[in-house]
């Protein structure tokens, strides 16, 4: 007896339309026809009987995949993200209305690494009145925290708040940092500083609506040669 009559004397009193009839001699199969045996009850389907069968019996396997795929790509996606570099870091306090990554990617593209894992990273949560007095609690904590665990490169804020902050103790000699070639070339106001007017190409590109903007270092700066390529091109 072939498979297909195999099959159809296993369902011997059975009503077709009923999904995966009873086959009493089943265990008797090898798998090779129980695999046909399968393939044949499928033919005999319409559309909707087969889409109906298969996520009948075979949705935990469907579902298996689908999760054994999802783990495969979240392992991925963690793998490259912990390949990840910041090669510079900007903490920019009362930033306006600005697309952060269309201006990372051009701050990537100054920077010009061959590194294919390197990103850019801005910061915009940090608000305050300006005077520093009305400095958001939870933006000060951020604030300090960026900077004592040396995770930002570039502060960019009002004046008002680097006259609040700069006996901290917080920020970076520029002299000491770059040297003083390249210190008197910046223009810097004092030796932990620069300042630029409100209608800078970094004023427009971080949306911001003070006037002087002033720019500082901490002084654990991690990637100093980047900021100062940067600080370089704004000051152009």
């Amino acid at each position: 007896m072939d498979l297909r009559n195999r099959a159809e004397a296993s369902g011997d009193g059975h009503d077709e339309s009923i999904l995966n009839p009873e086959m009493p001699n089943e265990t008797d199969l090898t798998k090779k026809e129980k695999r046909q045996i399968e393939r044949e009850k499928l033919k005999g389907m319409g559309t909707g009987k087969k889409l109906q069968y298969i996520w009948m019996y075979y949705k935990v396997h469907m579902l298996c995949v689908v999760l054994a795929i999802g783990a495969v790509c979240l392992g991925v996606n963690l793998y490259q993200h912990a390949k990840m570099e910041t090669v510079l870091s900007i903490a920019v306090v009362n930033a306006g209305d600005f697309t952060a990554d269309e201006v990372e990617k051009n701050i990537l593209d100054l920077l010009n690494t061959d590194n294919k894992y390197a990103q850019v990273s801005v910061a915009q949560n940090l608000m305050t009145d300006e005077t520093g007095e009305d400095f958001d609690y939870y933006a000060r904590i951020a604030y300090v925290t960026e900077i004592q665990s040396a995770t930002v490169d570039v502060l960019i804020m009002p004046k008002e708040l680097y006259e609040h902050e700069k006996d901290s103790g917080m920020y970076a000699n520029l002299r000491e940092t770059f040297g003083d070639e390249v210190f008197e070339s910046l223009g810097a106001v004092d030796d932990q500083h620069l300042e630029l007017d409100g209608s800078s190409s970094v004023a427009q590109d971080f949306g911001l609506r003070y006037d002087p903007v002033c720019i500082c270092l901490p002084g654990n700066v991690k990637n100093k040669e980047n900021a100062l390529k940067w600080i370089q091109s704004v000051l152009k």
